[in-house]
């Protein structure tokens, strides 16, 4: 019984390099065509241009708000697959630069979401958009450069006319126990 076994299954393993020498060849032009443009990117079209930020945080341990102000730019590069922003905030004199990455993720069904600064922070997360409520919302997981701790985040950003977008975010510990910041602010779109 031992010995059918083994040779039905050295019988399957040469049946099986048979049949993986029966692939076609490849095409390597048309493997590096790009499948068609998934119409959810045009999404993104609402968040490019030149904005100008206002915004308030609250840190952890900390009663009273900080301000800050900031512009960002965001536009299409890799024949519109991924739109990129680049931003620069000013926070009680402390300057930090940095770029987002937005781009459709067909198989998740939502738009991956990251960004990196200058200070060394990552964040990565998966991003919805609401066409009713013209509002983006996003969830993720990020870096603290500076302590190594790993954060937890949400937020939301709601489109009140085509030119202004009001935002919200907090960022937690990982497990959720301890906030650590949260946030508010207003961007308008410039000419």
């Amino acid at each position: 019984m031992i010995a059918v076994r083994i040779s039905t299954m050295g019988f399957l393993a040469v049946l099986a390099g048979l049949v993986g020498c029966q692939q076609k060849p490849v095409d390597l032009a048309e493997m590096m065509k790009p499948p068609p443009r998934p119409p959810e990117l045009d999404r993104l079209n609402l968040l490019v241009g030149r904005w100008e930020n206002t915004f308030e945080m609250k840190m952890a341990g900390s009663e009273k708000p900080s301000t800050g102000k900031g512009t960002s730019t965001a536009s299409w590069e890799a024949d519109k697959w991924l739109l990129v922003e680049r931003f620069d905030v000013t926070m009680e004199g402390d300057k930090v630069s940095g770029l987002g990455l937005w781009t459709w993720d067909p198989r998740a069904k939502a738009y991956r979401v990251s960004w990196y600064d200058s200070a060394g922070n990552t964040t990565s997360g998966k991003a919805t958009y609401d066409d009713k409520n013209r509002t983006w919302q996003w969830r993720a997981k990020g870096y603290i450069a500076k302590t190594g701790q790993t954060t937890t985040s949400e937020g939301t950003m709601r489109f009140v006319d085509d030119n202004t977008m009001e935002w919200s975010g907090t960022d937690w510990d990982s497990w959720r126990l301890r906030k650590l910041m949260e946030g508010k602010g207003t961007s308008r779109r410039k000419p």
